[in-house]
């Protein structure tokens, strides 16, 4: 793999953008810009081993020099020097860290896996560090560690070609260009710049007296993994930490940190905004911290009660400092209480003021708008039901999907509401909605039966898994391709033969079997990466789960590399999502794709057990709960209780769309684009939500309601989505989970089930197995 962006690529995509290959430059020193395509370098290779290249003319000179080391070692130098006899204001230094952020638009899968890597910083203080992670997940990958000089942010530029005529999703293939700004005083997003109290204090100038020089440097060091990464970064002489990226109020955050060779622990400082102070809130936390294990490691264990995100610095004896950014969630059965009212109260369109009478606003004609209905019935589904969201959830359903995806409420009569063709996927959502209505009780409906609603979810997932269904060709190619059908599949099945509907349970087990067969013949070509998107989470993270649930471990596995590729790990609990970038031209949070990948690692934990794909699910899912949270006070954009926004574009600055740095939006921005097809395309789009829901139900199916323990490498005891706290007794494990009804430890076989209609927050764990512990169970 060439680890940067490819001149050649450029060339043959048609990209105009030889100035922002790696090395490339821009400056700005007393209010005039400079930039390296302007300047004539003076190259010059020294025996092979070490190339420097010079850049003058303007009052400061930079200059980079890249040396061979031992071990595969890279160490790129980079370098300014005032020559001037003023002193020179340096108010922004950014230079382009290109790296094979690809994404090449076409069937050939294993370009994409291969030949792109997904970028996943980590940065504050001292430390900033990068990992190049291969798409396909084969080592080696590319670890990047700073070694001298601080790292204010990492920014991106998108180039891409907009499909949108061509495809109805945003169909974009391009490549992210990355961005190092090693100065920057907040020009580059200036609103951005009046929010972010965590990284705030990196947004400033540099001043440099006549002939005083700055450096940077960065080490290029090949990683087999992620443990491998932090390894190496240890060896560089990075910290390295393990700790909890969210957790809800009243819960316990714990983070081990080892510290590099010869340094110790000067101080230790925890910062929070408070919102009744209007400002950030700063306490000394270090004697918190206990030595652990052979007095290698410190082990910090912190009590928060309130929600809202949490910045904890550590500061070296040397003076140098690392950060990790985590988050303290509302208790999350709130957050969705709270959602749900807010949905109920605002988008629900009962007279049809906005177009359609009964629909939740903002409209659209993809199935993704249908995640409301999704989550207020599963909501519903799991606590004592509130009729009235049940009832507009039923009427929405009825009196408005019903009639507005199919002609006259025919399902086998589908509306073009495409123009030409209609959209397979949206039929995963409707039967997912008159599915979730079936489970409800007969007594809350108003409409129909629970055995009508049955009938019409098995009826609608028939026609969208059956080929013969369809006339257009891009039809019976896509009902071959899989969705998010499979989150409710087999409990679908198990309901039809229950209910004795033997007819629509024949044809879909059919349709289902032959779906999975075909899915197991083209694992090895890894066809089911793909979706209208071309390679895409979209497709691996399904083709994944649905491996796992037929049992073709093996196969799963396959694809399981792909989501580990695509799932962060950073300092920072926003960038450890899963990796998209065409809603925001950047890397971003994306709640719906986002928790549906997530939960697509958590079902291959329990099923393959390797718990790197339960953390890494655990840490998608509470990034994407950035896109709910109110109390979050970092990003531009605030929200109100029960409000959401569908995206976090997590680099800053977005040089496409700078107002998106490190903010929550979602796709009305684009009337405003520059893009004169997305500003048509968008220009009636309201609201940033309508997309959202359908990861929630994700999230209920899996942590909402369950909590793991795990033995890490070195067999102690772990909890994922709780706290496991050890006594004479036992290990008393406290979940997290909205609707806490399930603990499961897989290694030992173990699990625990709270009896129906129960909510259990708290077990003991002891001898390999669950017991109740002595504290009254609630009943909803």
């Amino acid at each position: 793999m060439n680890w940067v962006v490819d001149p050649a690529y450029l060339a043959e995509a048609g990209f105009p953008d030889e100035d922002k290959l790696f090395g490339e430059w821009s400056m700005t020193v007393n209010g005039t810009a400079y930039a390296s395509r302007d300047a004539v370098p003076l190259v010059r290779i020294d025996r092979g081993r070490q190339a420097s290249v010079a850049f003058g003319g303007g009052p400061v000179d930079v200059a980079m020099t890249y040396s061979l080391e031992e071990e595969d070692r890279l160490r790129w130098k980079i370098a300014v020097r005032n020559g001037s006899t003023e002193t020179a204001r340096i108010t922004g230094l950014h230079v382009w860290f290109s790296l094979a952020h690809v994404m090449f638009r076409d069937l050939n899968v294993l370009r994409n896996m291969r030949h792109s890597c997904a970028v996943y910083p980590h940065l504050g203080g001292d430390f900033a560090k990068f990992a190049a992670i291969r798409r396909s997940h084969e080592a080696p990958h590319l670890g990047i560690y700073a070694a001298e000089g601080r790292t204010a942010t990492l920014g991106t530029f998108c180039r891409y070609q907009n499909l949108f005529l061509e495809q109805v999703s945003p169909s974009l293939d391009g490549l992210l260009f990355h961005r190092l700004s090693l100065v920057e005083n907040g020009d580059s997003f200036p609103e951005l710049a009046a929010a972010d109290w965590i990284y705030g204090d990196q947004y400033r100038e540099l001043a440099l007296a006549p002939g005083e020089s700055r450096e940077w440097s960065y080490v290029f060091v090949p990683c087999r993994d992620e443990d491998d990464f932090y390894r190496q970064a240890l060896a560089a002489g990075h910290p390295r930490w393990t700790y909890t990226p969210a957790l809800t109020a009243g819960g316990v955050f714990e983070a081990e940190l080892v510290l590099p060779e010869g340094r110790s622990v000067r101080e230790m400082r925890l910062s929070a905004w408070s919102p009744e102070a209007g400002r950030v809130v700063t306490e000394t936390v270090a004697g918190r911290a206990a030595a652990g294990v052979a007095g290698s490691a410190l082990r910090i264990v912190l009590r928060p009660e309130r929600p809202g995100e949490r910045k904890l610095e550590l500061v070296l004896d040397d003076g140098r400092t690392d950060v990790v950014v985590w988050n303290v969630l509302e208790p999350i059965d709130r957050m969705l209480e709270q959602r749900a009212e807010w949905l109920c109260r605002h988008s629900y369109d009962e007279a049809g003021t906005h177009g359609r009478p009964h629909a939740f606003l903002p409209l659209s004609n993809q199935g993704e708008s249908l995640g409301k209905l999704t989550f207020i019935l599963m909501k519903n589904s799991l606590t004592a039901p509130n009729p009235d969201q049940v009832r507009k959830a039923e009427a929405a359903a009825v009196l408005d999907m019903k009639n507005h995806w199919f002609e006259d409420g025919d399902f086998r009569k589908p509306r073009m509401l495409y123009g030409t063709f209609y959209r397979i996927y949206d039929f995963d959502y409707i039967a997912h909605v008159f599915y979730l209505l079936s489970r409800m009780d007969r007594r809350t409906l108003a409409l129909h039966s629970p055995e009508t609603y049955l009938r019409w979810a098995a009826e609608v997932l028939c026609f969208r898994l059956d080929p013969d269904c369809h006339s257009g060709e891009r039809e019976k190619n896509e009902a071959r391709l899989n969705g998010i059908f499979i989150l409710y599949i087999h409990d679908l099945l198990r309901d039809l033969e229950r209910a004795g509907l033997t007819e629509p349970h024949a044809r879909l087990r059919r349709l289902w079997d032959d779906f999975s067969a075909q899915l197991a013949e083209e694992t090895r070509g890894f066809r089911g990466a793909i979706t209208e998107h071309y390679y895409d989470n979209a497709g691996f993270g399904p083709a994944c789960d649905a491996l796992c649930r037929i049992g073709l471990t093996k196969e799963a596995e396959a694809y399981g590399e792909l989501i580990l590729a695509n799932i962060g790990f950073s300092n920072d609990y926003r960038a450890q999502n899963p990796e998209r970038w065409w809603e925001a031209l950047s890397y971003m949070i994306h709640s719906l794709w986002g928790g549906l990948v997530a939960a697509s690692a958590r079902s291959a934990y329990e099923h393959l057990g390797d718990p790197a794909y339960l953390l890494a699910a655990y840490r998608a899912t509470m990034a994407v709960f950035n896109c709910y949270d109110w109390h979050v006070a970092s990003t531009p954009r605030r929200l109100e209780p029960g409000a959401a926004a569908s995206t976090f574009s997590v680099a800053a600055p977005n040089l496409n769309m700078p107002v998106l740095s490190r903010n929550r939006f979602g796709q009305s921005v684009f009337r405003e684009a520059s893009d004169p097809l997305f500003e048509r395309l968008f220009a009636n789009s309201s609201g940033d939500d309508w997309d959202m829901g359908e990861e929630l139900v994700a999230y209920l199916l899996g942590f909402g309601t369950t909590a793991y323990l795990y033995r890490d490498d070195h067999g102690a005891l772990r909890c994922v989505n709780g706290h496991a706290e050890e006594t004479a007794d036992g290990w008393i494990v406290t979940s997290y989970a909205a609707y806490p009804r399930r603990f499961v430890c897989r290694e030992d076989g173990a699990e625990f089930l709270a009896d129906a209609g129960e909510t259990v927050r708290r077990v003991c764990y002891r001898g390999g197995r669950f017991e109740r512990y002595p504290e009254p169970a609630v009943r909803t």
